[in-house]
C-alpha cells in the first residue's frame, strides 16, 4: 500500500501554497473564472495535469517493459467542468497523446503500451467522469 500526503496553507484571499515532502512549493488559487488571481495553478488544472502525468508515467513504464525506443512523448489534456444536479463537476477529460518511437518496429508495441497505460492509470480510475485517451504513435523520421 502506498500513501501520498500533501499540505495546503492559505496565504491570501483566494491563494495558498501546496507542499509535498521536499518538493518545490506550488502556488494554488481559485481559477480566474471564479474570481481568483492570474498566474497560479488552480486545483482544476492540477487535477487534469495529474491525469496527464499519470498516463505519461504509466506509458513510460509499459514502453520500457516492451523495449520501445522512445524519441518523444507529448500529452495534452482538457477537462470539461459542468453544472450538474450535484453542483460543479468534471464531466469529461480528453487526453491527446503523441508518441514518437525510433522506427517502425516499435510502433505496435508503443500502441499496446499506451492502451495498457490508459487502462491502468490510477488517477483516471479515481475520477467519476469519462476519461478519453486518443494516442497517435509515429516512427521518428529525420528531417
Amino acid at each position: 500500500m502506498w500513501h501520498y500526503e500533501t499540505t495546503v496553507v492559505w496565504k491570501t484571499e483566494k491563494e495558498g501554497r501546496l507542499h509535498a515532502g521536499g518538493n518545490p512549493e506550488i502556488c494554488v488559487a481559485t481559477p480566474p473564472d471564479f474570481g481568483g488571481p492570474h498566474g497560479n495553478w488552480s486545483p482544476e488544472q492540477l487535477l487534469i495535469s495529474a491525469v496527464a502525468g499519470c498516463l505519461m508515467t504509466s506509458a513510460l513504464y509499459y514502453l520500457e517493459r516492451a523495449g520501445v525506443n522512445l524519441r518523444c512523448y507529448i500529452g495534452n489534456a482538457i477537462g470539461t467542468m459542468d453544472k450538474t444536479p450535484e453542483g460543479l463537476a468534471f464531466t469529461r477529460v480528453r487526453v491527446e497523446i503523441s508518441i514518437t518511437v525510433a522506427d517502425d518496429s516499435h510502433v505496435e508495441k508503443a500502441r499496446k503500451a499506451a492502451a495498457r497505460a490508459e487502462k491502468s492509470c490510477p488517477i483516471s480510475k479515481a475520477l467519476q467522469c469519462l476519461v478519453e485517451v486518443h494516442a497517435v504513435v509515429r516512427p521518428f523520421r529525420e528531417e
